[in-house]
């Protein structure tokens, strides 16, 4: 009799561990089941972030009006900035210069940007040039990642850029792009192709401008602070790679075809068939309210843009929501251009040009 129930323990008992390891080899299949997933969801939302240079291949054409993407990435940004709100707080390197920098800006001057685009208006456009839509000062960005500053008219015909010397009050010199020649608008994040070094570049610059700035120069003219904002000075984080973090507009006539190396490898080629515009860094200090800033926003110019062009029956023009790229891989040219900002006339030193 106890044999039996001997071996009845020993049945149950087994029977009991393989019950628990079925259930666990389960539980185990579903978690890799469950992680292959995830890959393949990441894998797939990484592939579909892929950047545009031409109307060819982009990520997605709109239909919709432009409010609407504007609101959209609002809410984005709404929900990173609310999840990294518990994090450390790091400088925000998407604002052009400082608020103490800008003010050597001749544009910064009461009157002058407003006075300026009058006499353009008056000067360079004609009735034939179609009817006057708007007025900006705005950053252009050049083939070679330059940044400069340009007055930006439209009409419901052409986009006129204007080269205007803010120190003699004189224009120097204009090119005119007739909204029919269009094929393509890109609106959308300035980024750079994947095997880019100007971000690598573009981190170490800023870092190491940060960490001049705060232990030396402002060392000299406050009293040092405590050990912890030390090692907060010299966190790594300050050298990671910086992407532009701005929007922009592209404007082409190519075709989607490509740039001939002539064009691509001469920095003075006036050849280059498309404009590249962003807001001017006057639009992150400007005082006041939404239409203060308005002359100096790329969002603004645009919208007034695609409505021209969505007004215009004869037009084939394209419009796309979706990055834009900045075909640069190097950089070190235009990284000096653009953090000396030699494209802007201000005040530097004893010198104004």
């Amino acid at each position: 009799m106890s044999d039996l129930l001997d071996d009845d323990l020993e049945f149950r008992g087994g029977t009991l561990q393989l019950s628990s390891d079925n259930i666990n080899a389960e539980n185990a299949e579903n978690s890799q089941n469950n992680t292959a997933e995830r890959v393949n969801r990441n894998k797939t939302k990484s592939n579909a972030n892929s950047s545009v240079l031409s109307g060819a291949d982009s990520l997605s054409s709109s239909t919709s009006s432009f409010a609407d993407a504007r609101t959209e990435e609002r809410r984005t940004e709404g929900a990173a900035a609310s999840s990294e709100s518990v994090q450390t707080v790091y400088p925000r390197y998407d604002v052009p210069f400082n608020s103490e920098n800008i003010k050597d800006f001749f544009t910064f001057r009461k009157g002058v940007v407003e006075n300026a685009i009058q006499e353009c208006i008056t000067a360079l456009l004609f009735p034939e040039d179609g009817e006057y839509l708007g007025s900006w000062l705005l950053t252009e960005i050049t083939l070679w990642d330059n940044e400069k500053e340009r007055i930006v008219l439209l009409t419901s015909r052409l986009v006129m850029t204007i080269k205007y010397d803010f120190i003699a009050m004189k224009q120097l010199d204009f090119k005119k792009t007739y909204l029919d020649d269009l094929d393509t608008i890109v609106i959308g994040e300035l980024v750079y192709p994947p095997s880019s070094l100007v971000p690598r570049l573009n981190g170490i610059a800023t870092g190491v401008s940060t960490v001049v700035k705060d232990c030396v120069i402002d060392r000299l003219c406050r009293r040092p602070s405590s050990s912890n904002e030390d090692t907060k000075l010299f966190d790594p984080k300050y050298f990671e790679p910086r992407e532009r973090n701005l929007r922009g507009v592209r404007l082409m006539w190519n075709k989607g075809e490509p740039l001939p190396l002539k064009t691509v490898w001469n920095p003075f080629s006036q050849d280059v068939p498309f404009l590249t515009f962003a807001s001017h860094p006057i639009y992150w200090h400007k005082d006041g309210g939404p239409e203060e800033k308005a002359p100096f926003d790329m969002e603004i110019f645009a919208q007034k843009l695609q409505r021209a062009i969505e007004a215009m029956p004869s037009s084939a023009c394209c419009i796309h929501h979706s990055p834009v790229v900045i075909q640069s891989y190097v950089g070190v040219t235009s990284l000096l251009h653009n953090k000396t900002s030699m494209g802007f006339f201000k005040v530097r030193g004893k010198f104004s040009f």
